[in-house]
């Protein structure tokens, strides 16, 4: 039996699969990235993660690896250009480094967009040709179905969802620009709102979920005070909500897709994102567009990139696997 190797690569985790050619993950493996140690030891760790994933279990085959990279990946070489997370590995060429260990054909792709090819193949975007993933959690990022194709762009960097511009005199994203969206909807966002809030003198049942120290506050945090009624709470995931919803209308508009899917940490809200997003869809989206999509969670949660990177991996390496119809032409 044959074997996909996937590797999941973000700032706080790293995590591997072992899958079969049907999607099935058979074997995984989480660490933590720790970026303070540099690049090379973070490869070296993930180096023996997956001796010890492949060891675990018996396979006559691994038909390559697919990597999910969190940052701006050159598609052709596999170099991972930059990572805000993991500046340490900014420029490294994570196809070469992995092939010439493994001995096997290896992929990088922006870990977004591979995530939106997981939900395609194996979740919540089955049976759909067009669909836009956003995962929105410590940033945003996205990815795009169009045509039942992963859009990637000239080079590989298309779907920066989290870096369309919302507010041009909104706040400084980590990007460099002013108002982006993941300036004002995402995990980072909204603690940092929920906090400047505080700090003016506003009141709130934060503090006490911190124990006063405003340094604490997290998304979940504010979360957390909101579904106990907290006004300022209340306002702040409601803000985030309806950001992230001009965000979904310029998608709307721009690519016509079928279904929006919504993933990462802060979609673990639920109604308190999803209902501010549905309420701006309806309110500024042209007359043709505002019931033409769906709006859901993501079903796969934190294994939509391990699985988009094994569906990257069975299409290039042309296998006879056939997945599931959906209605593919």
């Amino acid at each position: 039996m044959a074997f996909i190797l996937a590797l999941d690569l973000g700032g706080t985790h790293f995590r591997l699969g072992l899958a079969t050619t049907e999607g099935t993950l058979v074997n995984r493996y989480t660490a933590l990235t720790h970026p303070e140690e540099g690049g090379e030891r973070i490869i070296q760790r993930i180096d023996e993660a997956i001796k010890t994933i492949t060891s675990d279990f018996g396979f006559d085959k691994l038909l390559g690896m697919g990597i999910a990279a969190a940052g701006s990946v050159e598609l052709e070489s596999g170099v991972l250009l930059s990572s805000p997370n993991l500046p340490s590995l900014n420029n490294t060429p994570l196809k070469a480094i992995f092939e010439e260990r493994l001995g096997i054909p290896v992929w990088v792709v922006n870990d977004a967009s591979l995530a939106a090819l997981g939900e395609y193949r194996f979740g919540a975007g089955r049976g759909f040709s067009h669909l836009i993933y956003i995962t929105v959690s410590t940033g945003i990022g996205g990815g795009i179905i169009a045509d039942n194709r992963l859009f990637l762009g000239a080079t590989g960097l298309a779907a920066e969802i989290g870096h369309m511009v919302i507010d041009p005199h909104g706040p400084r994203c980590g990007c460099g620009n002013w108002g982006c969206l993941e300036a004002l909807a995402s995990g980072s966002a909204i603690a940092r709102i929920a906090k400047e809030s505080l700090e003016q003198g506003r009141e709130s049942l934060i503090p006490s979920l911190v124990e006063g120290d405003l340094n604490r506050v997290t998304a979940q945090v504010v979360e957390k005070a909101a579904r106990s009624d907290d006004p300022l709470a209340k306002e702040v995931m409601e803000k985030a909500g309806e950001s992230l919803g001009i965000g979904v209308v310029n998608l709307l508009h721009l690519f016509d897709p079928q279904l929006i899917i919504i993933g990462g940490g802060v979609s673990k809200s639920g109604e308190l994102i999803f209902q501010p997003v549905r309420r701006v869809i309806a309110s500024r989206a042209m007359p043709a567009f505002k019931h033409r999509a769906q709006v859901v969670p993501s079903a796969l949660g934190d294994d939509s990139g391990l699985l988009g990177a094994v569906a990257w991996v069975m299409e290039k390496c042309q296998t006879d696997i056939e997945f599931e119809s959906r209605g593919q032409t």
